[in-house]
């Protein structure tokens, strides 16, 4: 036997030995379930499920425009779903459609909004938890418009079980604040 064969097989039983495999299956893997988060907390929003019928009206358009938006619980527990539908008018030349979801992030104690459009458009954006009545959110990230510079927060209110409010603004590129309020009212 060669000199470097006996310094191996040597090798080898004095791992073996002390309890180190000299065949390694790779890393050690665990049998244990991943955990499963606990579901959020819904029920500040459960009012929601179901149809809402909103008249939006900005500062910079001539006049209201429609929005339907349906919201439903995800099959999960963890989202609460909405389906938006801005409706045709004299300046918008067809039915835009978009989905946002909403989640509780309890680790960072913060409202979870996640938008995306039929155009491409996004949004996320996260709200502490509503004060009475009062929750709002501020843009974490969204799509870029050509003419905005920047994004107040928005303040939504529950005027009741089936009235609900929005107030928001933005500041085009140019300085000048435009003003958006929506009104819905559940069916």
């Amino acid at each position: 036997m060669k000199p470097f064969h006996r310094f191996f097989g040597a090798l080898a039983l004095l791992l073996m030995a002390t309890g180190v495999s000299v065949f390694a299956a790779g890393p050690k893997v665990e049998g244990t379930p991943v955990p499963t988060p606990r579901k959020p907390d819904m029920s500040t929003m459960k009012y929601l499920i179901g149809t809402w019928t909103c008249s939006d009206l900005s500062s910079r358009r001539p006049g209201p425009f429609t929005t339907t938006q349906v919201f439903s619980m995800d099959p999960t527990g963890y989202w609460i779903v909405r389906n938006d539908t801005i409706h045709k008018a004299s300046w918008i030349p067809r039915d835009f459609h978009s989905q946002t979801k909403f989640t509780y992030d309890a680790a960072a104690k913060r409202w979870i909004r996640i938008t995306t459009g039929d155009t491409g458009g996004y949004a996320i954006a996260t709200a502490p938890m509503p004060v009475g009545s009062k929750k709002t959110y501020t843009y974490v990230i969204q799509t870029k418009a050509l003419d905005v510079a920047s994004y107040a927060p928005e303040v939504y209110m529950k005027e009741s079980a089936k009235k609900k409010t929005m107030t928001t603004s933005f500041t085009e590129t140019h300085g000048r604040i435009v003003t958006v309020k929506e009104t819905c009212t559940k069916s």
